[in-house]
């Protein structure tokens, strides 16, 4: 085959597409707080925070494992997904 004929065929030949990558598998909290219709941190779809993230504290600087924040806030959830929901 010349160039162009080689050219011609790779073009003609159907593209490949490739599988997009799997879907990260939902953690028992994620998979608890959307059986909940709760948003990432616990609180009701659309609530707003000051700062963007309840798990930051501005007066400290200190920040929380999100985690610990909805466990300590919904110890049902923690049971649920055999974590220490705290004191």
């Amino acid at each position: 085959m010349t160039r162009w004929a080689t050219l011609v065929a790779l073009l003609a030949a159907p593209c490949r597409q490739e599988a997009p990558p799997p879907a990260p598998a939902a953690s028992c909290l994620d998979r608890q707080l959307a059986a909940k219709r709760l948003n990432p941190f616990g609180d009701p779809e659309g609530t707003m925070y000051a700062g963007g993230s309840p798990l930051f504290d501005e007066k400290t600087g200190r920040s929380t494992p999100r985690e610990q924040y909805v466990f300590a806030k919904h110890p049902d959830i923690a049971r649920a997904c055999g974590a220490d929901a705290g004191p």
